[in-house]
């Protein structure tokens, strides 16, 4: 059976938590069948993961997955302390790498179940974009049919993909996004965003 209580469809076919605990999986691959070209954001987050895993119950084999990540400028989101940029410099190498291993990851998973797979490694710094801009010029460019990224994560080498992002996507999205919602349960996430800012 396919569970969808943490999915959100936007332009998509809409049914609801008890009409798909009714139907087979079998319906989903046909009805997901019109999907040939998948634009998967991850930023190597939990959700960012279960993101990945549903790529296996709402797409069918025969599409490509293309996987992206999106890399923060530091110079612009953290402050320059007496005009020294060499740590900056530094957490951006470290973002572009981190970026470069989740993508390889994510290549890997979707490869071992029969997809095919590009990916790409977006730098706000070349492009001068916000991250649901980048994802969306990104998308427009390839011509994807569907979008697929996660609602909880992290933002720059930390913390990626908030709600709030998400949800800047949706609203400028002219093509169909599948939300997939963190089922980490709220004290577990609490306590780890308390970490993140320790």
């Amino acid at each position: 059976m396919t569970h969808i209580d943490h999915i959100e469809r936007i332009g998509m076919p809409q049914v609801s938590s008890e009409f798909a605990s009714a139907v087979s999986t079998n319906f989903f691959e046909k009805l997901m069948a019109i999907y040939k070209k998948v634009l998967l954001a991850v930023d190597g987050s939990p959700t960012s993961d279960q993101a990945l895993a549903q790529i296996a119950n709402f797409v069918t084999t025969d599409a490509i997955v293309r996987v992206v990540y999106v890399a923060e400028d530091p110079l612009t989101t953290y402050p320059v302390i007496n005009e020294d940029f060499t740590y900056l410099e530094l957490l951006r190498d470290v973002t572009l790498e981190e970026g470069k291993k989740v993508l390889e990851k994510a290549e890997s998973s979707l490869r071992s179940q029969g997809y095919q797979v590009e990916t790409k490694l977006i730098d706000l710094r070349a492009t001068g974009q916000d991250i649901p801009g980048a994802i969306k010029a990104d998308g427009e460019k390839w011509g994807t049919d569907l979008t697929v990224l996660g609602t909880h994560g992290r933002r720059g080498v930390r913390r990626m993909f908030l709600g709030s992002v998400a949800e800047n996507f949706v609203r400028m999205s002219t093509r169909p996004v599948l939300l997939v919602h963190s089922i980490e349960p709220a004290a577990a996430q609490e306590k780890r965003d308390k970490g993140d800012h320790a």
